[in-house]
């Protein structure tokens, strides 16, 4: 029989080893943070590396500017013809509402050629569509007509808008650029920059003054207040453009491009340009001549046959990938308004905007183009230079002559 003092050793075990398991576990040994990654980085240059930023001289840059000014801007001649030509000699009414000339472009046996073809239809989708429209038209007859306070102008059509205002600020652009100095040049943007900004700012105000129907909120006394300074300014129109586009002419006689040194690619793209200038000077002289335009054209073609050849087999050329298609959609607008083309010039505005805004795109496209050469430049030296900073390998030492 287990005596009363082994009972009271056993219950003085028991509760002891209780209280240590009571207790609570001491915690894990940290482990030793390592040093702040800001700290251990200090001074290292993390960022991803950048390709080297094209720097284009100030010349090409200047001259850049100054033809999307002139030669885009030829475009407020389109919008003035076919102004004048809506109107004659009355004020704008009811009978006769202005045109700018791009309301044309928007019927479908005017749409611009060389688009990709439409997608065959969707079987079914024709259904769809005529569903989704009706239930539109219910939708929109069943809520009534547009609660008195709420904006019911019609949406403007940007796809219709000429870019009178984009190109008109490439004159501003291009007069604040100082170097070169430009002499002839500089003073007739000082006229025309300032000038050509207000008129085509009036021109796209009224244009989306029109194509909204305001005139029957007041009456048509907005659209009078511009139509009396559109036409003052439309009569000062050719002095202002022709002075700048005798300036930029003789400055580009005095200043022919420098090829001896350009690569193959290059000469061919600039050749083409210089040949697609010419006929655009043409196209814009007051007195055109129908045959020197078709052999002009001949030469532009001939040019840019040349170029796309040249990348065929350059199919990385930057200057080949991004001028071809400008050129050939430029030869393509060109030829399109052939047959309105007089001696005064391309009789038709509607035919004769798209040839304003593709020979711009050439112009854009041998910026584009010279910006990704120098760049691609840049990246090759930059990739000499690295590969030239590495050091060299050690020389295996030489081989101990074997001992007889």
């Amino acid at each position: 029989m287990i005596s009363v003092r082994s009972l009271c050793s056993i219950a003085l075990v028991l509760v002891a080893s209780g209280v240590a398991g009571c207790k609570e576990d001491p915690p894990p040994p940290q482990p030793e943070q390592p040093a702040s990654s800001a700290a251990a980085n200090k001074g290292k240059n993390l960022r991803t590396p950048v390709s080297p930023i094209a720097k284009v001289d100030p010349q090409s840059m200047k001259e850049y500017r100054v033809d999307v000014c002139y030669f885009g801007t030829l475009s407020l001649k389109q919008a003035r013809d076919a102004y004048l030509a809506s109107l004659g000699k009355d004020e704008p009414s009811e009978k006769k509402i202005p045109k700018f000339g791009t309301e044309d472009q928007a019927k479908a046996g005017d749409a611009p050629k060389g688009l990709l073809p439409a997608k065959p239809p969707v079987p079914g989708a024709a259904a769809a569509a005529a569903a989704a429209s009706g239930s539109a038209a219910a939708g929109a007859a069943k809520a009534g007509p547009t609660p008195p306070g709420k904006d019911d102008r019609r949406p403007f059509n940007f796809s219709a808008r000429a870019p009178h205002e984009r190109n008109a600020r490439a004159c501003t652009v291009a007069l604040s650029l100082k170097e070169p100095a430009m002499p002839d040049v500089d003073a007739a943007l000082a006229e025309y920059a300032p000038f050509a900004t207000e008129l085509a700012k009036n021109i796209a105000t009224a244009a989306n003054y029109y194509q909204r129907e305001e005139y029957k909120k007041d009456s048509f006394a907005k659209g009078k207040e511009l139509h009396a300074k559109l036409i003052a300014d439309f009569q000062k129109l050719d002095a202002h453009s022709d002075k700048l586009g005798l300036a930029v002419s003789a400055w580009h006689s005095s200043h022919l491009p420098d090829l001896s040194k350009a690569e193959e690619g290059q000469k061919a793209a600039i050749t083409a340009l210089e040949d697609a200038r010419a006929l655009m000077v043409i196209l814009a002289s007051k007195n055109v001549d129908p045959a020197a335009a078709k052999t002009a054209l001949q030469k532009v073609e001939t040019s840019t046959a040349a170029l796309k050849t040249h990348g065929t087999s350059h199919q990385t050329d930057p200057w080949a990938k991004i001028m071809t298609p400008a050129l050939e959609g430029f030869v393509r607008d060109v030829k399109a308004a052939e047959p309105k083309l007089t001696d005064q010039g391309i009789s038709s505005p509607a035919l004769f905007l798209p040839v304003v805004t593709s020979f711009v795109s050439v112009v854009e496209g041998k910026h584009r183009a010279l910006s990704r050469s120098l760049m691609a430049k840049g990246q090759a030296a930059t990739r000499e230079a690295a590969g030239a900073a590495q050091p060299a390998a050690p020389a295996a030492p030489a081989a101990e002559p074997q001992k007889e």
